[in-house]
């Protein structure tokens, strides 16, 4: 039985333009990991279909501002949508029996953080085994800043850019220290995932140390 993996899409994607752009990983798991996709419940307003996914307008886990906006390097008291977002994700392991693990990509590895560490303070009606955060960084919401109190004993993969441009790597090696044995793989390009074949026997090796669940 392979393992079953929630995946978060970034700000401004949605499900099918992510499942599209992560094609070489999905080829590098396709014998150990059901990869499940899904939309975030919010549309950005305004925005560029052409900066979106596939001409559709972006979508988003949540807004920094009440204009319904995001910046992930800005300090905030607005949290709009998140509760919707979690609502979401409550729906979906509901719906498909459970899930192994989360990999998230940049807001959606933000999310995936949070929903670990709603975990380890025994906040969720679910759970899973393991996360995978690709251009992760912790939410600068007021909201969330209680969460991160304690670190966080789930099995973890951060994946980081030396030259991301939208996530800065400090703010991933700054989320991968919440996380008590955090296994990093630093790679020298920007906001993407790697997966050329030294990236791909790392990834592998996180995976296959990952017990399937029996649910």
């Amino acid at each position: 039985m392979p393992l079953k993996i929630l995946c978060l899409h970034g700000y401004r994607q949605d499900a099918g333009y992510f499942k599209e752009k992560f094609g070489g990983f999905r080829k590098i798991v396709k014998n150990i990991a059901e990869l499940v996709f899904i939309d975030a419940p919010h549309i950005i307003p305004n925005d560029n279909p052409a900066e979106g996914s596939c001409l559709r307008p972006g979508r988003g886990w949540w807004f920094t501002q009440k204009e319904r906006t995001f910046d992930p390097q800005l300090d905030s008291n607005v949290c709009v949508g998140f509760d919707e977002s979690l609502q979401l994700i409550k729906e979906t392991f509901e719906a498909h029996g459970h899930f192994d693990g989360i990999l998230g990509f940049s807001q959606g590895a933000a999310l995936a953080a949070l929903l670990c560490a709603l975990q380890q303070n025994e906040e969720l009606e679910y759970s899973f085994n393991f996360v995978i955060l690709i251009a992760g960084f912790i939410s600068r919401s007021n909201y969330h800043k209680s969460l991160f109190k304690e670190s966080i004993s789930i099995n973890s993969l951060h994946v980081m850019g030396e030259t991301d441009q939208v996530i800065p790597k400090s703010m991933s090696e700054e989320l991968s220290e919440k996380f008590k044995s955090p296994v990093i793989v630093h790679h020298p390009g920007g906001h993407f995932i790697p997966t050329n074949s030294l990236y791909k026997s790392q990834y592998l090796a996180f995976l296959t140390k990952i017990p399937v669940s029996e649910k």
